[in-house]
């Protein structure tokens, strides 16, 4: 299923070429002169972008802590000490030649003639830098992952500065203790509506929350209540789902946090029936979370490997949620049984895993022990509003900037290479390697586009890769191969990647759309990353 490029197993995707009329208003970003016609390039590189609409704030800004130690490589390319320099997969970093495979499919990726190569050493936290300061850190606000604000979405105020700040998602509050004995009317759909609407217009995602108790005394509801409700509330969710980045459970006990229930809803059948619901009430390619790791293994088995994970079963569609991370030895009864917890790690490797923490634990809600635990159990998210003693404690011992910068995933560019020309009508390919840098995989899909840019023209070629498959901490090897249609303009094209959100209606927004956090220069006007490469084509 794959050829072996410089001793690393590297899957090619067979690509399908599609070509899109004009490429907005970012379409007249400035191309790069050089383009090396024989032999290989130097490794001075396009660097990290800048465009970026938001530059730091109290989100993911400052100057970064030294909790990850170490100065890292340059940026800007050259001989690194790490695997990313020379022509890859040949350094001392333990990270190189791993070849993932990025859910491409197998073909043929033979560059021919004379080759146009970069090679990067990006600053990276898994080879011991901290970069967490640096303009790729406090500048990337990338969707679906990082810090996120608590908000009210039947009294939502004001979005509009939570990018800004650095915020990409939202916590969004539903009280329904009003809906305890009745049907959800039109006067909440309505309300939800309206919240949605504003987080879409302000570029932000939500973690939605229903609930009935906002005490620890208030009762819930029956189960037969609850199942209805999730019925009645399917529409409005499956209306707004491109805006749901993952749905919390809710509904039980107290807060929606799974305990305390006055109807017998943490039962293990009535937490089942709820599971079932609430997978039912949004789209496939959407996911949900549960309260603690027994309640999804006990539902559905696991943990996920690799062959089950991503394929639309319930067990590939429950993530996890962790309201009190570190609170105490067990964080205050998420880990019940004996192996609930290395469970948990192994399952949270490809599926979203996020929460709050409720309490100062020193030393164990200290920076060392923080990092440690969002890395292994794989966090794409957390809540700067709670608990605010243990976010300060961050920011004082200098990790908040880290923790900020890693959440989910952090895709760095470790290089690239491409033929110097190429004729129309004939092949091309691109040997691109990628390093997430982050706690966490990309969870809900996406597609890859190939982009070939000449002037204010741009062609987008649809790749067979999936982000989800870059796992953390390890270098992803593609190949990336399409054939050029024959009418293709003779002349020189820019190579770059398109990641937008799946959704239609977010597609062309480039605040949904990834950015890879060095290695390309972003185009913030259409949510490109512009690689250094150029491809001449020729009749």
């Amino acid at each position: 299923m794959s050829r072996s490029l410089r001793g690393c197993g590297v899957p090619c995707l067979a690509l399908a070429l599609l070509t899109a009329c004009g490429a907005g208003s970012g379409a007249d970003a400035a191309l790069l002169d050089e383009l090396v016609l024989a032999g290989t390039a130097d490794s001075s590189g396009a660097g990290a972008g800048s465009g970026d609409d938001a530059s730091g704030g109290d989100a993911s800004g400052g100057n970064g802590g030294n909790a990850n130690g170490g100065n890292g490589g340059n940026a800007s390319g050259g001989n690194g000490d790490d695997a990313s320099s020379g022509n890859g997969g040949d350094g001392d970093d333990a990270s190189s030649g791993n070849g993932g495979d990025g859910g491409g499919s197998a073909g043929a990726c033979a560059l021919g003639g004379a080759v146009v190569e970069r090679s990067y050493a990006p600053r990276r936290f898994a080879a011991g830098a901290d970069p967490s300061g640096d303009a790729e850190c406090r500048g990337v606000i990338n969707p679906e992952r990082g810090v996120f604000r608590f908000k009210d979405l039947r009294s939502l105020d004001s979005l509009s500065s939570l990018r800004a700040e650095g915020y990409a998602l939202i916590y969004g509050k539903v009280l329904i203790d009003d809906y305890r004995t009745r049907d959800i009317d039109q006067r909440l759909i309505d309300q939800l509506d309206a919240s949605f609407a504003a987080a879409r217009s302000a570029g932000l995602k939500v973690l939605p929350r229903f609930y009935y108790a906002d005490t620890g005394t208030a009762p819930d509801a029956p189960l037969g209540r609850v199942l209805s409700h999730i019925d009645q509330l399917r529409p409005v969710l499956e209306q707004n789902a491109d805006v749901i980045a993952v749905l919390h459970p809710g509904f039980v006990g107290a807060w929606g946090e799974w305990h305390s229930s006055t109807n017998d809803l943490t039962s293990p059948d009535s937490r089942k029936q709820i599971f079932d619901a609430l997978l039912e009430a949004i789209p496939e390619n959407r996911m949900i979370l549960a309260r603690r790791p027994s309640h999804k293994l006990e539902a559905y088995g696991g943990p996920l490997t690799e062959e089950t994970a991503f394929s639309g079963t319930p067990l590939s569609r429950v993530g996890h949620l962790n309201d009190c991370f570190l609170a105490s030895a067990d964080d205050v009864g998420t880990y019940q049984l004996p192996g609930e917890k290395e469970v948990a790690a192994a399952d949270s490797a490809f599926v979203p895993v996020g929460g709050e923490t409720c309490g100062r634990n020193p030393p164990r809600s200290e920076c060392a022990a923080a990092l440690a635990e969002l890395s292994t159990h794989h966090w794409s998210f957390i809540n700067t509003d709670y608990h605010p003693d243990v976010i300060a404690d961050w920011r004082s011992e200098g990790c908040f900037e880290a923790i900020a910068c890693r959440l989910g995933y952090r895709f760095v560019v470790m290089g690239h290479e491409s033929p110097a020309q190429a004729a129309r009508g004939q092949p091309l390919s691109l040997r691109l390697r990628v390093f997430n840098d982050g706690f966490a995989r990309a969870y809900n899909p996406r597609p890859v586009y190939l982009v070939l840019q000449q002037g204010a023209t741009r062609r987008f070629v649809p790749v067979d890769a999936d982000p989800r498959r870059w796992a953390p901490g390890e270098e992803s090897a593609l190949c990336l191969e399409a054939q050029l249609p024959a009418d293709l303009p003779p002349g020189d094209h820019q190579l770059g990647l398109w990641l937008p959100d799946e959704s239609a209606r977010l597609r062309d927004d480039p605040r949904y759309a990834i950015r890879l956090s060095s290695g390309a220069t972003w185009d913030a006007a259409s949510g490109v990353n512009l690689l250094d490469a150029t491809v001449r084509v020729i009749e």
